[in-house]
């Protein structure tokens, strides 16, 4: 299986890149809420191996099988969600 790593990416063929994603994302409630209880966006801490990221997204993994060239866990996380990125080359 063939993973195309393009972009800034490209870096964790070199080593390994992982980054800290500090974004905002929609919430749910369930049941009955008052206005002040509403919580209509939430904001999410996220880390793991980049694995991909361009305009609009960037993509994290928890694990990776280098021999392979694969990875497993991937999120996906749209660019215009996104309040901080930190990058560090390990």
């Amino acid at each position: 299986m063939s993973n195309p790593i393009p972009s800034r990416a490209k870096e964790a063929k070199i080593g390994l890149v992982l980054a800290y994603v500090r974004w905002f994302d929609a919430s749910y409630q369930r049941g009955e809420c008052t206005l002040d209880e509403m919580v209509p966006r939430v904001e999410i801490e996220s880390a793991g191996i980049l694995v991909f990221e361009d305009d609009e997204t960037i993509s994290i993994a928890l694990d990776r099988y280098k021999s392979e060239s694969t990875y497993r866990y991937i999120e996906h996380i749209p660019i215009v969600n996104v309040l901080e990125i930190k990058r560090l080359s390990v």
